[in-house]
């Protein structure tokens, strides 16, 4: 006998009325519950925070090594903070193959679980109403979606978590998982329910039903150019895709059923309120475009509004977003890429009084070959749009209180991001009167000339003649390098200015040993909580993670932040 609890049941209008209600119930039961997680979050900041501060009133000035500083982690409440900070470290750690971090998945499925479970319960035996039930469900979901994809600096979510659309994307691309799946479910449920009541041909006339497979056909192209190995292969695809698609949806979903419309309307005013947002945050300056001698590298000085300079020199490591107005591309161009949005975030490298400083490196792709053919076709200085400050670097900014150390790793052009991070810290440590020696940068690079837009003397901030600052060369031995290396591998800065043809690296043995330098922080204080921030390629972060992990199954209090590039 089949245990199969769903039929096809034959409902009068009081029962249908019945049904709508609690399809509609349970759809805002499922919008709301999203807002669970946020508070959640909220809470255990604020946890956090408290004890932090009650710990903080009742330190004693003691050197790090001190008996009671030990006592205090051999104890009860020691072994759990330790594993506590082990399961924390474990959560944020990738599953592999690029798949993602465990934690993300974990609140993945535990999400996904949930909103099955909204999208069964009290559904009876009625087939049409669990399958009613899996578009509600899906559905209400869009309105957070959105959300969760907004650039905007002004983004609510971002606001209230302290966090930036990069942080917040890969719960986006989640979120667009869970949803589709449902959707998934809801479509073929239908499908299902035509071909077994033979209604397949007639339901296919229907404008309602087709406006249906319109969409799920949208999500499905969506769900399929967001793949990695799609992204890898064109982002200019998948971003074209995922923007028209997207707009697209809403009105076809509000065609679609009635009772959706309110999520759909929520949906699209959400959207709006990102484009107005992102419009008026967009300013635009006239470029000056330089090549970095040597190196694959483009300097752009831009020069910024008075009423908006302050807000780039409110935190360090903030990026903005470029676009490149059609007036910017001289009439014979041949490059139609110059009159495309850009869509890459670039990390301004330096602020000056009235303008800021990006560093880029030409890569193959439209974004940086448009900007890099502006700098061959022309001398003038085009206009350029520049969206933003953004990103979530306030938060860096007191690293220098809550920590005792920080290790600072930048690989090439990371240093935009991990340099004005540095400087900013630095300085809070000498108005603090700390000794500068806890806080270091590396920076490895693939030639001495890729450091010359750091170096240079209208930069507001220099690192001349910084012992806190290890430069490290990528290079090998078929570099012929005639002058004696340091012990650690890295260079002098004079080194950096010479006015000869700098030495161009490869990689090999001059890289610098990640594992050494982690080791050599931990143990010069050993009950010293460290933060360690990486700008580079994903292979320095993964190591660092790696060396890092083993002083955290000895219970050190570490703060990481992977601001990495590349795929």
């Amino acid at each position: 006998m089949s245990s199969w609890p769903y039929h096809f049941v034959d409902l009068n209008d009081q029962q249908k009325h019945q049904r709508r209600i609690l399809l509609d119930r349970y759809g805002v039961y499922a919008q709301l519950s999203a807002l669970v997680p946020v508070a959640v979050i909220l809470l255990l900041r604020l946890g956090t925070w408290v004890l932090s501060e009650r710990k903080r009133q009742h330190e004693y000035s003691a050197v790090p090594s001190s008996p009671g500083l030990k006592r205090e982690r051999l104890s009860s409440s020691g072994a759990l903070l330790r594993s506590y900070r082990r399961l924390e470290w474990w959560l944020e750690s990738d599953v592999g193959g690029g798949w993602g971090v465990r934690g993300r998945w974990i609140a993945g499925l535990a999400w996904g679980a949930w909103l099955l479970f909204l999208s069964v319960h009290r559904t009876g035996d009625d087939y049409l109403h669990i399958t009613k039930r899996f578009g509600e469900v899906a559905v209400s979901q869009f309105p957070m979606h959105y959300i969760l994809s907004m650039k905007s600096a002004y983004s609510p979510l971002a606001l209230v978590l302290n966090s930036s659309h990069e942080e917040l994307n890969p719960w986006h691309r989640l979120s667009g998982r869970i949803i589709y799946s449902i959707l998934a479910l809801h479509a073929s449920w239908y499908l299902n329910f035509f071909i077994q009541a033979g209604l397949l041909a007639k339901r296919l006339k229907s404008l309602d039903v087709l406006i249906g497979i319109a969409a799920f056909i949208g999500l499905t192209i969506i769900s399929t150019t967001s793949l990695a190995f799609v992204r890898r292969w064109s982002y200019r695809v998948f971003f074209v895709m995922h923007l028209t698609i997207g707009v697209t949806i809403l009105p076809l979903l509000f065609f679609h059923a009635s009772h959706l419309r309110f999520y759909i309307m929520e949906a699209l005013a959400i959207f709006v309120f990102d484009i107005v947002c992102r419009k008026l945050d967009t300013t635009t300056g006239y470029a000056t475009i330089t090549s970095v001698p040597h190196t694959k590298l483009v300097k752009l000085k831009i020069p910024i509004p008075a009423s908006k300079i302050k807000r780039f020199h409110a935190a360090p490591g903030q990026h903005v977003y470029l676009s490149i107005p059609p007036e910017s591309a001289p009439p014979t161009t041949t490059t139609p890429s110059i009159h495309d949005l850009l869509f890459n975030p670039f990390t301004v490298a330096d602020v000056g009084a009235k303008d800021i400083t990006l560093v880029l490196r030409t890569l193959n792709g439209p974004t940086t070959k448009a900007i890099e053919s502006l700098g061959h076709l022309t001398k003038a200085r085009p206009p350029i749009n520049i969206e933003g400050p953004l990103g979530s670097s306030r938060r860096f900014t007191n690293l220098a209180q809550k920590y005792d150390r920080i290790l600072l790793f930048a690989g090439g052009v990371g240093a935009t991001f991990t340099l004005p991070v540095y400087h900013h810290l630095q300085k809070q440590l000498e108005s603090e009167g700390r000794s500068p020696d806890h806080l270091t940068c590396i920076w490895s690079m693939r030639s001495a000339a890729e450091s010359s837009w750091a170096i240079e003397p209208e930069a507001s901030e220099k690192i001349d003649d910084d012992a806190n600052v290890k430069i490290f060369l990528t290079r090998t031995r078929e570099d012929r390098i005639q002058e004696p290396i340091p012990a650690d591998g890295s260079i002098e800065l004079n080194d950096l200015t010479r006015e000869e043809e700098p030495v161009k690296a490869t990689g090999g043995r001059d890289r610098p040993d990640i594992g050494k330098i982690v080791d050599s922080v931990f143990k010069a204080g050993h009950e010293e909580s460290v933060a360690v921030l990486v700008c580079g390629p994903v292979e320095m972060a993964r190591e660092v993670r790696k060396e890092l992990g083993k002083w955290v199954s000895k219970g050190r209090n570490i703060w990481f932040h992977d601001e990495s590039f590349g795929w």
